[in-house]
């Protein structure tokens, strides 16, 4: 060691010390080890306390000679104030004629970091304040591509300055490695270098090392000097189950160790003891930046103020107090002197990493006593606690998910991937009459391994008090950083909970009504603090108003979502609920101003970011949201977030990268039968007929939903084949009969094939589904319908309302087009045909009876006659 450590108190000189050279003077034996003595010496020339580390006798081999000139050729290199500094090197001839080299370094008159914290008592701001010292120590040593590789609490010294303030010196590069050098074994064979303790898990493995490395080691000092405790456990079962620790088990929660912790201080914590170097910062300088601005806000907050005022800063949590704000401004303003680029770098650092967590279907085996649909009430049962559960967890978004018929397990899985799905909640149950064993597991599908467990036995007719344990039971599944709070239990009358169960039984088939919402508000009031009755409001309301257009109900479900806040329900849960159902209405204001304020939150930015995109193609805005389902998919690489790029693409008419974009989906995730789909939507807008087929007969049959039927008919009118196309939408309107574009382009066939009372008859129909309706396409058929039933004057209205709020869309104009050309307007149809065939929609499309009047007269252009034309 290079200090006066307490606990090797500086010792006489020894009668055999070694004589080094005349211009220093050993005074004393500061310590020693297995390979090498650290003495105090006096350097007469420039009357000053040196330290010299020089090995043993014995051991000077060859590997002890190269640890010991690699650490003095990186230490010339380094020259900070939190180093140990070298200040020459000494060699002489060993008595059986090898050479032995000593390092003359810098004296601290101190002690190590780990004594110095078994002695002392430091507050948070001088720990932070090593920590600051530590960070840039190392970030230089980074800098000039050295990994330190031994970085641990004995080699860090502690002196103080004039100020008596502690001063933090990073010494021992003895197995430190230069990136620039190539690679050498500086260790006994067979022997990993370094102390298991301080390693991180890829140099436990024989991995590949970068500095991050000694980031890992640096956490485990932060976790220890902050917590007071050892982030893997004391090193008391042997070498080898401590590196069993690092290497596979997660380190105990900070919160564990320091109930007080600063949120910001947990996250920083255990982002630097991340398994996966990619997952911790990049460099000392990031983690510097954020013990800067902690250690800052802690100087100038009150103590008992500081956890909470942190708390606010970093999370951006409501300030109740107008002082505490004050403070806070006046942080982030002297956090400037760091520049804005990295407080917001650090800011953005101290998020959580997003969860993107979906339920998988319950498994019970075995009978249960009870109602003749107690099996089934269980499984409703199961299922709503795992979906609360996520609730209860931070930076966390349930993602939909419901497999189809026959899905094994793995298949699930699969999907889950493919919809970039981070974490499933898997239950299975083993039931016998009155009780049930439930296995809950957290299953990460990207390995499809078991991360997290647990089980336990409950009573089959207790269901209420199970929903409440398996909800936080499942919630306990992930990391404590994530939790938020845990659900109290807050039971219903008998009758009550029955009726519940039942309306959620039947939300996956929507077989719900108007009823079941005026039920669920009765017990909304009757049970104000109870999380759960709140999303199926909303589950309830979508439905209703996406089948019939019912908007008062949702309306309604908004307005039940604004009171919950009073009653102690979370925020940011019923934040995410009124966000889905303003994208699902009118309410283009609120649903701008709620994404922006979530945004701000830890609430996962993929997942609202695809939101938004959503959103911006239903509503018409096909760059908005093209540019929103690009940034959630560099976010999150799912292909979800890629098809509603696709998506987007495709609507505005920009099939080019719309096709590079789906071949990397069919590349990725080759099972994403929606993709096959869009292209082959694609290719009919591209009059790719053959292809359009192809590609969509591509899908498994059974795999195919009525809106690929519906596609397929289409690909099918397009080229004529009008017998072939007509079961195609007859077998889509089996699946959905109210589905107004498949109710037009069944009236559209018939007048391919001339049969008008037909046509007129569907047409009539698609007025009735969307008398109340406000989606654009059902408006598009709407206005087509208007006008193949003699209402000129109106679809011309409605078109052209459509036309002025949708410019970009290529169905609205080509539903514009048709409509002109039935009423004889010949110059605005000819316009529109024209736009639409220089975008590349091909002659196919202009088939239809109303198109062909155009070829016959005068006013019709002779490019738009040349291609449409027969």
């Amino acid at each position: 060691m290079d200090i006066a450590d307490s606990e090797v108190a500086p010792q006489s000189p020894a009668t055999d010390a070694p004589h080094l050279s005349d211009r220093y003077q050993i005074q004393s034996t500061l310590g020693a080890g297995g390979m090498g003595v650290v003495y105090l010496a006096e350097d007469r020339k420039l009357h000053r306390r040196v330290a010299i580390k020089r090995l043993k006798a014995d051991a000077a081999s060859d590997n002890a000679h190269q640890r010991i000139q690699q650490e003095a050729r990186l230490l010339a290199q380094l020259n900070h104030p939190n180093i140990v500094a070298l200040h020459d090197v000494l060699e002489d001839t060993l008595d059986n004629g090898g050479r032995s080299v000593a390092l003359v370094m810098e004296y601290i008159e101190g002690t190590t970091l780990r004594a110095w914290m078994r002695e002392r008592t430091p507050n948070l701001q001088q720990k932070l304040s090593l920590l600051m010292q530590i960070c840039q120590g190392l970030q230089q040593a980074h800098d000039l591509g050295i990994i330190h590789r031994d970085l641990k609490s004995d080699n860090i010294l502690i002196a103080e300055n004039a100020k008596g303030e502690p001063v933090a010196k990073i010494t021992d590069f003895g197995i430190a490695k230069s990136q620039q050098l190539d690679e050498q074994t500086l260790t006994a064979e067979n022997q990993l270098a370094g102390t298991i303790t301080a390693m991180s898990p890829e140099q436990i493995l024989g991995k590949a090392l970068d500095a991050r490395s000694d980031l890992f080691s640096l956490g485990t000092i932060a976790y220890e000097l902050l917590t007071g405790s050892r982030p893997f456990g004391k090193n008391d079962t042997g070498a080898l189950a401590m590196a069993h620790r690092v290497t596979n088990d997660p380190h105990t929660p900070p919160q564990q160790a320091w109930a007080g912790i600063p949120e910001p201080l947990a996250i920083l914590l255990d982002k630097l003891l991340a398994k996966d170097p990619a997952m911790r910062p990049q460099s000392a300088q990031i983690v510097y930046q954020g013990f800067a601005l902690l250690h800052k806000q802690g100087l100038e907050a009150e103590s008992e103020d500081y956890t909470a005022t942190l708390t606010d800063l970093f999370t951006h949590h409501k300030i109740k107090s107008r002082r505490r704000w004050q403070r806070v401004l006046a942080v982030v303003a002297a956090a400037l002197v760091l520049s804005t680029g990295s407080y917001w770098g650090w800011k953005e650092f101290t998020r959580l990493e997003p969860q993107y967590i979906a339920v998988m279907p319950v498994e019970i085996n075995g009978e249960i006593r009870g109602e003749e649909n107690a099996k089934a009430l269980t499984r409703t049962m199961v299922r709503q606690a795992l979906m609360n559960s996520v609730s209860q967890l931070k930076a966390s978004a349930l993602v939909s998910f419901t497999p189809k018929a026959g899905q094994d397990f793995e298949t699930q899985l699969q999907k889950l991937r493919d919809k970039g799905v981070t974490d499933a909640l898997h239950a299975k149950l083993e039931c016998a009459e009155a009780r049930c064993e439930i296995a809950l597991q957290r299953v990460a599908p990207a390995d499809s391994q078991v991360k997290q467990q647990a089980s336990f036995v409950f009573l089959a007719d207790k269901r209420q008090e199970a929903e409440y344990r398996i909800a936080n039971s499942s919630a306990a599944l992930f990391s404590q950083i994530y939790s938020k709070h845990s659900e109290k239990q807050l039971l219903m009358s008998d009758s009550d909970y029955s009726s519940y169960l039942d309306i959620v039984g039947r939300l996956e088939s929507k077989d719900v009504t108007k009823e079941d919402f005026k039920l669920l508000s009765l017990l909304g009031s009757t049970y104000p603090k109870n999380t759960t009755i709140y999303r199926t409001v909303t589950d309830v309301a979508a439905i209703l108003y996406v089948l019939n257009g019912d908007s008062l109900t949702l309306n309604s479900a908004i307005q039940i979502l604004n009171s919950a806040p009073d009653y102690g329900i979370d925020e940011t849960f019923t934040d995410g609920l009124k966000l889905f159902l303003y994208s699902l209405g009118d309410h283009q204001e609120k649903f701008g101003q709620l994404i922006s304020k979530l945004e701000s939150s830890n609430y996962p930015i993929s997942e609202l970011k695809s939101k938004r995109a959503r959103y911006f193609y239903r509503n018409g805005q096909y760059q908005e949201g093209l540019r929103e389902a690009q940034e959630a998919a560099e976010l999150n690489p799912s292909a979800d977030n890629f098809y509603l790029v696709a998506m987007n693409q495709t609507a505005s008419g920009d099939y080019h990268n719309a096709r590079t974009t789906l071949r990397r989906i069919a590349k990725n995730f080759p099972k994403h039968w929606s993709s096959y789909s869009l292209l082959g939507v694609i290719e009919l807008e591209s009059g790719n007929l053959e292809a359009a087929e192809s590609a969509i007969t591509s899908i498994p049959e059974q795999q195919r939903g009525w809106r690929t039927k519906s596609n397929l008919g289409t690909a099918y009118f397009l080229q004529e084949k009008y017998h072939k196309a007509l079961p195609e939408f007859r077998k889509a309107l089996e699946q959905a009969p109210k589905d107004i574009p498949t109710t037009g382009q069944l009236a559209e066939t018939y007048l391919a094939l001339h049969e008008r009372t037909k046509a007129t008859k569907y047409f009539q129909l698609v007025l009735e589904l969307s008398s109340e309706a406000t989606s654009l396409d059902s408006l598009q058929y709407r206005a087509i319908a208007l006008a193949n039933t003699n209402n000129i004057n109106e679809a011309i209205l409605l078109i052209t309302k459509l036309l002025r709020e949708n410019p970009e869309d290529t169905f609205i104009k080509h539903a514009a087009s048709q409509i002109y050309a039935t009423a004889g307007e010949w110059r605005s149809a000819n316009l529109y045909i024209k736009e639409l065939l220089d975008q590349g929609m091909s002659a196919e499309w202009f088939k239809l009876p109303a198109f062909q009047l155009l070829c016959a007269h005068p006013q019709a252009l002779e490019e738009v006659t040349a291609t449409i034309c027969n």
